[in-house]
């Protein structure tokens, strides 16, 4: 028998295979998200892209940006070689590569010497036992294919020599982050720290284990959340076979239904058409009769009175009288006015097919639901509607729309439209967050209460707040004053009525630009300084408390930060040319970071502005991606909300974002605010023609839209 290809060797061949040429690794490349491929094969994929446009790694598409578009400029996967060595190496073991000796010039190898990492001949094996050679341990090729791996496994290969020195590359400067010699500590990093290699390789080994725990202990959570994706999407799919089953069976019974439906039809309608005919034949056949009666009787007394004498037809005028008159005209009128047969004796219940028409016409409605525009949103004083469908075995439904705003109520009446079906009127008087509430049976139906958003009309503004410079963004206060940062000047405090009551002074702490502003429980104010890349904070008195961040990539860094947002005892601050978001406490310490450059979900590319709405959940307006990413406070994707593009529920360098009820974005190239359920499902938009660029929005407790524009911010 022959035999089958060792488990070892196809492991291996399978770890030094590209995963792009398929073939054996050539000058392997380490990518930055840690997979690795061929440096021409690297090269060959990057050029499908724009010069510095990131590709995406074929394993994990993550965006990948090449250095210089030079591929030599990555690190070189050299554990890989090493692997092609001892794949190499095994490959001879088993017999599928020429075996020579390594050590001389000739002969067939039969054994191989692991502190010479070399295959050796007879020859060699005998020299061997020379003192010189003390210590070696020979292995025959046989023990090779028994020991595998092990047997095969050689030591690291001696440090690089240095290219301006022509030492070994002992040392490792931590500055620098690569290997130098020691006449390179000595001359060109004196005043570099650095350690040699195997006193730092400890550390080193150390410090990626302990980085690699979080990991290793993210694995459970991992699988466990996989394995519950998995039984959800098996209850998905048992769920869908089982409403597969009930609807055939249910349009089953119909179509049984209406076969013996269509059957006693036929069957009534043919006894109906049988009795008819039945009487049309006797009355056919008396017709006959009768018609030939009285054609014989024309003749016999048309003959007669050309061929009778006088006195023959005074005998028998009598006679031929009687019998005309007294039965061919009587019984002849009889048969000529037959029982009607009227129209609809044949006709099929017409009212019947009509219902299955229309059943075959309307969709399939899950009981009880609501369908209707007035189910999410309204206008004042103009009336809003929606249906509510309910099963034959519930009864009529209830409704009652309350008002968030003042607290009022109106009780709404359910007119039935057919059966099953009715509809709800109503006509809010507040503008402003609605509650509607339905129920069926003392029952809320799925989804009750449902938010419902009353607006005035938002074609035009209701009125503008002028004299600002350059205003970026802004926010409520607890007292609902409205603060507006001008990037150009002051972070300026406006009451409800518009009037300024407060500024804090550019000249006096020296800002750069003002951008993104929010404000924590207590009002304390947090604003971004983009030019000077730092984030203030102050007291509601305008007094200064802190200050972070200094130019730069690091933990403690920013680079032109422009948005900010604060949900508890977190900050969330929109790193923008760095492309992430970061996470400070209320002290402004860091605490993590989130994202990074790219355009899959969770990687940004100019992150702009960030709130946090009431569920927890963070929005921020990714402006270079055209989208806004919803993630929870931990930083895991959930959703995009738009994509580029200018039509209905797209977006073009979207800036502020406000949540409410829904999600309110500044859609700065299309010169418009975009509204948007916090589902992503696209609503309405307003502002065309009246804002232009604009950057940030926001929304008060009555519900009017206030959005920075121009040198004003203008009020919806």
């Amino acid at each position: 028998m022959a035999e089958g290809p060792d488990p070892v060797v196809a492991d291996l061949e399978q770890e030094v295979t590209c995963g792009i040429c398929h073939d054996r690794y050539q000058e392997p490349k380490l990518l930055p998200c840690c997979h690795y491929y061929c440096k021409q094969c690297i090269l060959t994929l990057s050029s499908r892209y724009r010069p510095n446009q990131p590709f995406p790694c074929p394993d994990c598409r993550e965006p990948t940006l090449l250095p210089d578009n030079n591929p030599d400029r990555l690190t070189t996967a050299f554990f890989i070689n090493r692997m092609k060595a001892l794949h190499s190496r095994m490959e001879k073991a088993h017999g599928k590569l020429e075996t020579t000796c390594e050590m001389c010039s000739g002969g067939k190898a039969t054994a191989f010497c692991r502190q010479c990492v070399s295959f050796i001949c007879d020859d060699c094996v005998k020299s061997h036992k020379m003192k010189v050679f003390a210590g070696h341990t020979i292995s025959t090729l046989d023990e090779l294919k028994q020991g595998g791996v092990k047997e095969l496994t050689f030591e690291s290969p001696p440090p690089p020599k240095c290219e301006d020195h022509e030492e070994l590359k002992k040392i490792f400067c931590f500055d620098c982050d690569k290997l130098i010699c020691r006449d390179c500590a000595v001359f060109d990093h004196r005043d570099h720290k650095s350690e040699f290699v195997k006193k730092a390789a400890p550390a080193i080994h150390k410090m990626l284990t302990e980085h690699l725990s979080p990991l290793k202990n993210l694995l459970p959570d991992l699988s466990t959340a996989v394995n519950q994706v998995k039984g959800t999407k098996q209850k998905i799919q048992a769920q869908k076979e089982l409403t597969e089953r009930q609807v055939n069976a249910k349009f089953q019974e119909l179509h049984d239904i209406l076969d013996r439906c269509k059957v006693r039809v036929l069957r009534e309608s043919s006894a109906l058409a049988d009795s008819k005919m039945e009487k049309l034949t006797i009355q056919e056949k008396g017709l006959d009769l009768y018609l030939g009666t009285a054609q014989s009787l024309i003749d016999f007394v048309e003959r007669t009175l050309e061929n009778a004498s006088d006195e023959e037809l005074i005998t028998m005028q009598e006679q031929v009288v009687s019998r005309i008159d007294a039965e061919v005209v009587k019984r002849g009128k009889e048969a000529a006015n037959p029982d009607p047969v009227e129209k609809d004796d044949f006709g099929v219940e017409v009212f019947v097919c009509e219902d299955l028409k229309k059943l075959c016409e309307n969709n399939v409605v899950v009981y009880p639901s609501v369908r209707g525009d007035g189910v999410k949103m309204a206008e004042v004083d103009k009336c809003a509607n929606l249906n509510v469908y309910i099963s034959s075995k519930q009864g009529k439904p209830q409704a009652v729309l309350k008002s968030l705003v003042d607290q009022s109520t109106q009780q709404l009446q359910a007119v039935p439209v057919r059966g099953g079906v009715y509809s709800v009127e109503y006509t809010p008087r507040v503008r402003g967050r609605h509650h509607l509430l339905i129920s069926v049976d003392d029952q809320p139906i799925p989804g009750s209460p449902f938010s419902v958003f009353v607006k005035i009309p938002l074609d035009k503004p209701v009125r503008v707040i002028r004299g600002i410079n350059n205003p970026r963004y802004m926010v409520f206060n607890s007292s609902e004053e409205l603060i507006v940062t001008d990037f150009r000047g002051d972070v300026l405090v406006f009451d409800k009525k518009g009037e300024q009551i407060q500024s804090i002074s550019k000249s006096k702490h020296g800002f750069g630009g003002i951008s993104g502003v929010a404000v924590d429980k207590e009002d304390n104010i947090y604003a971004c300084d983009s030019r000077k890349h730092c984030v203030y904070k102050f007291n509601k008195r305008g007094d200064l408390l802190k200050r972070f961040g200094t130019k730069g990539s690091g933990p403690k860094e920013l680079n032109f930060p422009r948005g900010i947002a604060v949900a508890g005892d977190q900050v969330f601050v929109c790193d923008q040319n760095n492309h992430r978001v970061q996470v400070l406490t209320t002290e402004l310490e860091p605490v993590k970071q989130i994202g990074s450059f790219g355009t899959g979900n969770g990687h940004f590319n100019g992150p702009e502005d960030v709130t946090v709405d009431n569920e927890q959940m963070v929005y921020v307006t990714d402006y270079y991606n055209h989208r806004v990413q919803v993630l929870t406070m931990d930083g895991r994707f959930i959703r995009s909300i738009g994509k580029k593009g200018n039509g209905q529920g797209n977006l073009s360098d979207p800036c502020g974002v406000c949540v409410t009820g829904f999600v309110y974005v500044a859609d700065r190239d299309n010169k418009c605010v975009s509204v948007f359920t916090k589902d992503g499902q696209f609503v309405t938009s307003f502002g065309n023609g009246h804002i232009t660029d604009l950057y940030g929005v926001a929304v008060d407790s009555d519900g009017f839209v206030y959005v920075c524009s121009g040198r004003s911010v203008v009020i919806f």
